[in-house]
């Protein structure tokens, strides 16, 4: 017995011979009860409340230094940073303008290649926006509408075979005869006579 009371554990010894325990990782995003759920959520927007008015503070703050800043500017300073403003607007409204100008030009493009208007316009969007997965989407989208009309005028056109009793009669033959069911049969067989 002597010899097994010497023996001393890892976890009576040192806590570096102690077994990692892993739990199963749970966030605080999950909430396990409809109670839990209401007190995240007030949680949340009393973050949201803070967030906002130090939002507000902030740009405050920064319309009260800008506003300190522009007092000590010189007035040659004041004029060359207004016209600094003033270029900065024009520049972006140049960039806009060009950007409709190249979506209107590709748009009547797309429309010569046969797109509807609101694909053309969505292909020139995507094309003026580097989008090339969309572009390709949508003149995928666009070729099997197309061939799918092609296909659906050939079976129109393809005529059908004159084959059974009412093949060779007229219109006024085939609505001469008396009795309905067999009017019907020679309407069916001769359905191109009454489209």
């Amino acid at each position: 017995m002597d010899e097994n009371t010497n023996i001393q554990t890892p976890e009576t010894t040192d806590n570096a011979f102690q077994p990692e325990v892993k739990a199963t990782p749970t966030t605080e995003n999950e909430p396990t009860t409809a109670v839990d759920a209401e007190e995240q959520l007030q949680k949340l927007l009393v973050e949201n409340a803070k967030l906002k008015r130090a939002m507000d503070k902030a740009s405050s703050e920064a319309a009260d230094y800008k506003k300190k800043y522009n007092a000590t500017l010189s007035e040659k300073e004041k004029a060359d940073l207004e016209k600094a403003e003033a270029q900065a607007a024009r520049d972006l409204r140049l960039a806009e303008l060009e950007r409709e100008n190249s979506i209107h030009k590709f748009t009547e493009q797309f429309l010569d290649l046969g797109y509807d208007k609101a694909s053309a316009i969505e292909a020139a969007t995507a094309q003026v926006d580097g989008d090339v997965d969309a572009l390709f989407k949508l003149q995928k989208k666009v070729i099997d509408e197309k061939v799918l009309a092609k296909e659906q005028e050939m079976y129109k056109s393809i005529p059908r075979a004159k084959t059974g009793t009412y093949a060779s009669m007229t219109k006024e033959q085939i609505m001469a005869i008396s009795d309905r069911e067999e009017r019907r049969r020679a309407i069916a067989e001769n359905m191109e006579l009454f489209n």
